[in-house]
């Protein structure tokens, strides 16, 4: 294998180890890089049904990308092989880190929890579930930062053949009960293992080991986690964590990895211990006289009882059905000889099984399929059995017909109208209602913010809220408008506009502008921007270029009182005449401006007995002329024209 060429493009550099997979270190010849290529064989006696399986679940692991998980390059395949392509990780695995390390410190051991839950928490979200998480699918890279690798593998392979000895040891260790009786599973099957997977992080070992992968496998259904104290002191929130990770019974468990993170941020302010809040069934003594010894089943193993569809298919179906017959088989021969002859039998215990591996029990214990009928429970999923009548314990006859009462899952909550309502008041009502998710739409509308439109799960329909996403679609009020500049329009133009999008359009202010036309906008308030319809925009209009302002124009004259009318007199005497002597003589004073339409209209008359000044004001238009003139008793004295300039 090594040098050989795989899709013209992977270059086989190194055999690095194998499991479900045979593992090689590889080169991209095109993109000059080294790879991880995993060949994976697939089931040869249903080849196609295998490969597409394969190629369905392992491309969905593409999309996944988060700095916690192992990023899949490629997925491609050759006539014999499924190839996964994978970025390479310089680093040990967390089996060998706990192997080298131990005992590794709390904070250390936290730490690494949350990465690995982190990596987890990210594929769920995208649907994608693990199924396989265990110490040897997490890496720590160069960083001392937790990879997991092999997202989407074991499912792509639960119809193939696992002949690999270790690898089904290896991977029986972490696996949930409803993987070792080969029922259904979702994101708590992750968890059980996650749950596991920190049990050895703090203590070093594995909580369940045996002989046999099956022997491993009952241990997982049947026995109580070991008491962790007996390996290490650890604090008490981390113990809660652990114990309520590896319920035996989904239902028990976290329900999705945010719950677990969130107990982990604080699990060193817990001192309360973890209480199972399910009660488990009573303790019953069975006496009898004569109870059948129960031989293990004729059929081979592995044929007559078909499971389920879309159950876990290979070693892990029989699980159930072998530790029953061993389990009922021991005690009946320990309580009664070989050669006595018996008529009856202890009623084996059902609880948990389908229906159809029940029927296949019944035809061992030689009893007959009674009454079947459904009951709505939390606790079994739906096609388990809940109960049988006679009840598990009790003696019957052989050929006796036994009720069973399976489980049609939790009772459906009957979706109510929501519509009309608002969000912030009915969301305690919601959130009580335990939907897995509730998202929300929200969209503009003629509506009160908050309003509730539609929703995604019609008014009257049946559904159970944990299986579904509700999503509402919510009003966030009357759209805003994203308003257009209107600087540089004209002013009606915009007002019109404004208005028909409901907004208030006021005139604030009108100024004189060289640059804007009359009548056109020159600036608004806000300018740019999305608003509520009835919102107000003041806009500033142009009244056009400022036309030229009048002159003022002031100057002092000074008005000649002329000769004054005294003779010589005495001069000898000192004494000459004075001003107030002289005649006071009549001054008309003509002005012609702006405000003075006429030259020939008299503005003003004094009279004055000396020479008087006097102060002329005109307003002078443009383009026109001011003009006085004054006359003294009749007689003209001063006339002056005044041109306009600026």
């Amino acid at each position: 294998m090594i040098g050989r060429l795989l899709s013209e493009r992977y270059k086989i550099l190194k055999y690095l180890g194998g499991g479900m997979s045979s593992v090689y270190l590889a080169e991209d010849i095109i993109l000059n890089r080294n790879v991880v290529v995993k060949m994976i064989k697939v089931d040869a006696h249903n080849e196609e049904k295998s490969r597409l399986r394969f190629q369905r679940e392992v491309q969905s692991t593409i999309q996944l990308s988060h700095p916690n998980i192992v990023n899949v390059l490629d997925v491609d395949e050759t006539d014999e092989y499924q190839l996964l392509v994978t970025e390479v990780v310089d680093g040990p695995t967390l089996k060998q880190y706990i192997e080298e390390n131990h005992p590794i410190s709390i904070e250390e051991s936290v730490r690494l929890a949350v990465e690995v839950l982190t990596g987890i928490e990210h594929a769920h979200h995208r649907g994608i579930i693990h199924r396989d998480i265990k110490p040897q699918n997490i890496l720590l890279d160069s960083e001392h930062r937790v990879r997991i690798t092999d997202f989407g593998i074991a499912k792509a392979l639960s119809e193939t053949r696992m002949t690999e000895t270790n690898q089904v040891m290896g991977s029986v260790q972490y696996i949930s009960p409803e993987q070792a009786k080969g029922q259904d599973t979702d994101e708590r099957t992750d968890i059980y293992s996650f749950g596991i997977v920190l049990f050895e992080l703090l203590t070093g070992r594995v909580p369940f080991s045996g002989e046999t992968p099956v022997s491993v496998a009952l241990k997982q259904i049947s026995e109580e986690l070991p008491e962790i104290d007996d390996y290490r002191p650890i604090p008490q929130g981390l113990k809660n964590i652990i114990l309520r990770c590896t319920e035996k019974k989904p239902a028990d468990r976290y329900r999705h990895v945010d719950m677990i993170l969130a107990d982990l941020s604080k699990y060193d302010t817990i001192s309360t211990p973890y209480v199972n809040s399910v009660d488990g069934p009573d303790e019953q003594t069975i006496k009898t006289d004569k109870i059948k010894p129960l031989a293990p089943p004729s059929t081979p193993a592995g044929e007559g009882v078909k499971p389920p569809e879309d159950r876990k298919s290979g070693w892990l179906w029989l699980v159930p059905l072998l530790f029953l017959l061993s389990a009922a088989g021991l005690a009946a021969y320990m309580m009664f000889p070989e050669e006595e002859e018996v008529t009856a039998l202890a009623m084996p215990d059902f609880q948990g099984m389908t229906i159809e591996s029940a029927e296949a029990v019944l035809s061992e214990y030689q009893l007959e399929m009674g009454e079947v009928t459904e009951d709505y429970d939390d606790a079994f999923a739906a096609g388990e059995v809940i109960a049988t009548s006679p009840e598990s314990g009790e003696v019957v006859a052989f050929g006796s017909t036994v009720d069973f009462i399976v489980s049609a899952g939790p009772e459906p909550y009957t979706m109510a109208d929501f519509t009309g309502g608002n969000f912030t008041d009915i969301q305690g009502a919601l959130n009580d209602i335990n939907f897995n998710r509730i998202d929300l739409n929200e969209v503009y509308s003629d509506t009160e913010a908050g309003t509730i439109l539609s929703q995604s799960i019609s008014p009257g329909e049946e559904v159970h809220p944990d299986e579904h996403t509700l999503v509402l679609e919510v009003s966030q009020g009357v759209e805003p408008v994203e308003i257009v500049n209107f600087a540089g329009e004209p002013y009606e133009t915009a007002r019109e506009q404004l208005e028909q999008n409901g907004f208030n359009v006021v005139l604030s202010q009108e100024l004189y502008s060289e640059e804007v036309e009359q009548g056109f906008v020159i600036s608004q308030d806000p300018s740019y921007g999305s608003f509520l319809p009835g919102s107000t925009i003041n806009l500033v209009v142009s009244l056009g270029t400022e036309p030229p302002k009048n002159m003022l124009y002031s100057t002092t004259v000074t008005i000649p009182y002329g000769e004054t009318g005294a003779s010589g007199g005495d001069e000898e005497d000192g004494e000459g005449a004075s001003d107030e002597d002289n005649p006071p003589k009549r001054v008309d004073i003509y002005l012609e401006d702006a405000n003075n339409p006429d030259i020939d209209d008299v503005h003003e008359t004094i009279e004055i007995n000396e020479d008087t000044s006097y102060t002329v004001r005109l307003e002078i238009e443009p383009d026109g002329r001011g003009m006085f003139r004054v006359e003294v008793d009749g007689e003209q004295v001063i006339d002056e024209v005044i041109p306009y300039s600026e």
